[in-house]
């Protein structure tokens, strides 16, 4: 319960009109469906709710729950479970006054954001001087700032724009005890351009592989890299998703490649960005596709066997997204896709040259297809996240699919052909990502009773092929896979007690692990994961002093 006195101080802090603790306004910051590992709609509720303006007051406010005992959880554009509390006793640090672009620096091409301006809002703002911006596969309604300093930034457009945490160019950074933190260039008066130096770099200890969700402090500024965009500065579309009237830029074309068997497309799609062609490049799941767009027509699969086996035969394709300045520079990237699709014995199919052309363009170029994935169930999560090689993540898209083929017969999920392997690639394909998507209702009780079994599956699966832990909120998962990657939960807690002395950040998602125990899940899935990891685990305790 919030004292009298410290409420005051908050108001103090941030003025009377922006701080509450009624129940109803703090009943809309519990209601969090998304994520959560229940699948419950509700997390803890907060305390209060506090919206800063400032950089000044976010600091004034994790000064006061420092002093106070009190935690904190900081929320920019949320998208889940994970960006509210975890526990009792928190205060939500809603960050959605800070909206601002400060700057967009065309010449040396980067944006100075605020950790509630969005994508979409970015985007349309850099496209004015002939850039573009880097947008998650979360969609345009994300903050970039969010997923580049405390999240992860994987997108659509990573061939030519890399992931979000590789664009940080400098960061404002309010620790937990409320010291402000500038690394980079900034951090020595250089102003934003480099995110390493010279100056304090702590990149790694800032964000790690994924970033701590808000328990290590709070981001109130960071300069992202933007990138060349050769299209119209301000793009014409009109209507809505269905009716979308939208033309594909002349010096843009927009391709469906598709092939026979899993080796083709994946040979094909690494070429292709070994070659630097791509501008955007999605894995294209028919199943996922139908299921967005025509989610009705999904349920009358399994009465249609011969529908069924055609939509297969079209599983393995790509949406690929080429750009160029000159018309030289156009047609050479074209025949180069042609060439690479021919000799994998693919087909080419310009969706361009078709009345869908313009949507698809556009969704994707803007990132706002990926919101579309509540629609077949209300629900969705993923079977992992990870990033590796392209081979690997390959491999991987094979056993998510076993995986979530034997639930869909069991009635647990929304049945999608058990192809919704939602790949990106980046850097040349040095590196790449795969999310194995599932979809559900939580009115359907068997939907909702398979959601912990699944989880647990997948997890089984990702730990047998030596994954990482990946987009999984569940610190009991964090707990498991630990020991098989160098205990790096351990360091974690290291960084998180010598940042944060007093406990004052919500760091459940981060380090709290010892808060959970393993007793809700199935016994028999828990020995053979314990199995598995034991397996896999290359450094063993007693080894420890030896390697050493």
């Amino acid at each position: 319960m919030l004292s009298k006195e410290v409420y005051e101080e908050l108001v103090e802090a941030v003025g009377p009109e922006y701080v509450s603790d009624e129940p109803a306004v703090l009943d809309g910051y519990a209601w969090q469906p998304s994520f959560n590992v229940d699948p419950d709609i509700w997390i803890p509720r907060p305390e209060a709710v506090v919206l800063p303006a400032s950089t000044e007051e976010v600091q004034a406010v994790v000064r006061l729950c420092n002093e106070h005992g009190m935690k904190y959880k900081p929320f920019s554009t949320g998208w889940g479970a994970h960006a509210g509390p975890t526990g009792e006793g928190v205060i939500q640090l809603d960050l959605r006054r800070m909206d601002r672009i400060l700057e967009i620096d065309e010449r040396n091409m980067y944006a100075v954001v605020e950790p509630y301006a969005v994508g979409s809002q970015i985007q349309a703002e850099a496209m004015k001087v002939g850039l573009n911006t880097h947008i998650i596969g979360a969609g345009p309604a994300c903050s970039p700032l969010a997923s580049a300093c405390s999240g992860w930034g994987p997108g659509w457009d990573g061939p030519y724009m890399s992931s979000g945490s590789r664009n940080l160019m400098g960061v404002e950074w309010v620790l937990p005890t409320g010291e402000l933190l500038r690394l980079g260039s900034l951090g020595s008066g250089g102003g934003w351009f480099s995110a390493d130096g010279p100056g304090p770099s702590f990149r790694g200890i800032m964000r790690g592989r994924y970033g701590a969700f808000g328990g290590n402090g709070v981001f109130t500024k960071c300069a992202l890299k933007l990138f060349n965009w050769p299209g119209p500065s301000r793009p014409e579309a009109k209507g809505l998703f269905y009716d979308v009237k939208a033309e594909i830029p002349k010096n843009c074309r927009l391709f469906w490649l598709a092939f026979s068997d899993r080796e083709r497309f994946s040979e094909a799609t690494y070429r292709i960005s070994l070659e630097g062609i791509g501008y955007n490049v999605l894995k294209m799941p028919i199943g996922v596709a139908l299921a967005i767009v025509v989610p009705h027509l999904i349920t009358a699969l399994k009465s249609t066997p011969f529908l069924r086996h055609m939509l297969l035969s079209l599983q393995h394709g790509t949406l690929e997204i080429i750009v160029a300045d000159s018309p030289g520079e156009l047609d050479f990237k074209e025949a180069v896709v042609r060439e690479i699709t021919a000799e994998n014995d693919g087909v080419l199919l310009n969706l361009g040259a078709t009345p869908l052309g313009g949507v698809f363009f556009w969704s994707l170029i803007s990132g706002a297809l990926p919101p579309l994935a509540y629609r077949p169930g209300g629900q969705f999560s993923t079977g992992w996240g990870q990033d590796e090689s392209w081979d690997a993540v390959v491999a991987w898209d094979e056993a998510g699919e076993r995986t979530k083929k034997e639930w869909i017969e069991k009635g647990g999920c929304v049945d999608d052909l058990a192809d919704a392997c939602i790949d990106m690639i980046w850097e040349d394909g040095a590196v790449s990502h795969s999310e194995e998507l599932w979809f559900y209702d939580p009115r359907n009780e068997s939907h909702a009773e398979a959601v912990m079994g699944m989880s647990m599956d997948f997890t089984t699966t990702a730990i047998d092929m030596c994954m990482e832990q990946g987009l999984n909120f569940d610190p009991r998962l964090r707990k498991l896979f630990s020991p098989m990657q160098g205990n790096y939960n351990l360091w974690q807690k290291k960084v998180a007690e010598a940042f944060d002395p007093v406990g004052a950040a919500d760091s459940t998602l981060y380090t709290g692990e010892d808060d959970f125990d393993l007793s809700g899940i199935d016994p028999e899935k828990l020995e053979r994961m314990a199995r598995l990891v034991e397996e896999r685990t290359w450094l063993k305790p007693e080894e420890k002093g030896e390697r050493r």
